[in-house]
């Protein structure tokens, strides 16, 4: 009894040691670091790249104003260069047509002078001023001109006055009808130059409105595809979130709540001779899993052995929303979803064979 007291003792003492000496205590294993989803890396991509689109967006968008509003001085230059061009050669216009008429009356002039001369020569009148008077006619430039009229008004006194004045109208005109030419000449040119510049402003101005209509699809584009990542991402992470839960709870419990309880057994009654949506609910068999669905007993039968498969694989049954309708039931869903629905007293529903589904498994793409 001693020796079987001393063992427990030593055995305490032992148990004792080990559980209060922190040398001997097992390290924390470290905590993994939780590597990011492939979804998760995509949205992160997508969302970086949606930023740089829309700042790229932003950065068109005032390139777009500022070549914008150059096109507008632009054309505001070019219209005031071709309102100054067309006043050019107005007055260009303008200015030849004065010289013409000078042309004109001078030419009257040298033929009444030349008249005059013909007199003298018959009257035999002044050698020496006819001979002026001829060369006087026979000029061909102002200059000459001016010389010849200098030497008639020193021998003929004040009757070449108005010849003169003719002469030098002429040729101030003659000069004016250049200077307008070139004049007009110039403003052309110029009219020309501000073209241009309107044709290259209006360039960039289509340039730039074709960037930012592309810079916009592809940021319209890279938004969608990211609403589509971050919708799976939100979905493998409620589904990573249930598989945690999930693994939280012990094998037992989950046996346990699909453990198959004993129901009673639905042979329901037959249903032949009732109208679509006025079957008789006691004919009518509850669905497994579910609060007040009902289906004709063989449909029942079929879906409850389904619905428990599911339940075996993924810990719950198939979420059911509706069954059987009756009649009225069919028509105030046909009045809600006329383009759903069907024709009230035509519907599976009101047959008992056919079911709405919740949950997500109603989707096709689930």
């Amino acid at each position: 009894m001693v020796r079987r007291a001393g063992r427990i003792a030593v055995a305490g003492a032992l148990l004792t040691t080990l559980l209060g000496t922190p040398a001997l205590a097992a390290p924390p294993s470290p905590t993994p670091t939780p590597t990011p989803s492939i979804d998760a890396v995509l949205s992160a991509h997508l969302q970086k790249r949606a930023n740089q689109q829309a700042a790229e967006l932003q950065a068109g968008l005032e390139a777009q104003d500022e070549a914008a509003l150059k096109a507008t001085r632009a054309l505001e230059d070019y219209q005031a260069a071709r309102r100054a061009a067309d006043a050019a050669v107005r007055h260009s216009e303008g200015q030849a047509r004065l010289l013409a008429a000078a042309i004109r009356k001078t030419e009257e002039t040298k033929e009444r002078l030349s008249r005059y001369v013909g007199s003298l020569y018959r009257t035999g009148m002044g050698n020496r001023q006819i001979a002026l008077y001829s060369s006087l006619m026979d000029a061909r430039n102002p200059q000459q001109l001016f010389r010849g009229l200098g030497m008639v008004s020193r021998v003929g006194g004040n009757q070449n006055d108005a010849f003169l004045g003719l002469a030098r109208a002429e040729a101030f005109q003659e000069r004016a009808a250049a200077r307008a030419a070139r004049a007009a000449a110039d403003a052309r040119a110029a009219e020309t130059r501000a073209a241009e510049a309107k044709e290259a402003a209006d360039a960039v101005v289509a340039s730039a409105v074709a960037r930012v209509a592309a810079v916009s699809a592809e940021l319209l584009r890279t938004e969608q595809a990211l609403a589509v990542a971050q919708r799976r991402e939100a979905m493998m992470a409620a589904a990573s979130l249930i598989a945690r839960q999930r693994q939280a709870i012990p094998v037992a419990a989950i046996e346990g709540a699909l453990a198959e309880r004993p129901i009673p057994e639905c042979k329901g009654a037959p249903t032949q001779g009732y109208p679509n949506g006025r079957l008789p609910l006691p004919a009518l068999c509850p669905l497994w899993g579910t609060s007040g669905q009902l289906l004709r007993w063989d449909a029942a039968a079929a879906f409850d052995a389904m619905s428990k498969e599911f339940g075996a694989e993924f810990g719950e049954p198939i979420c059911v929303t509706d069954s059987y309708r009756s009649y009225e039931e069919q028509v105030a869903v046909s009045i809600a979803k006329p383009t759903l629905a069907a024709v009230p007293g035509r519907s599976n529903h009101g047959w008992g064979v056919a079911l709405d589904l919740c949950g997500g498994i109603q989707s096709f793409t689930s």
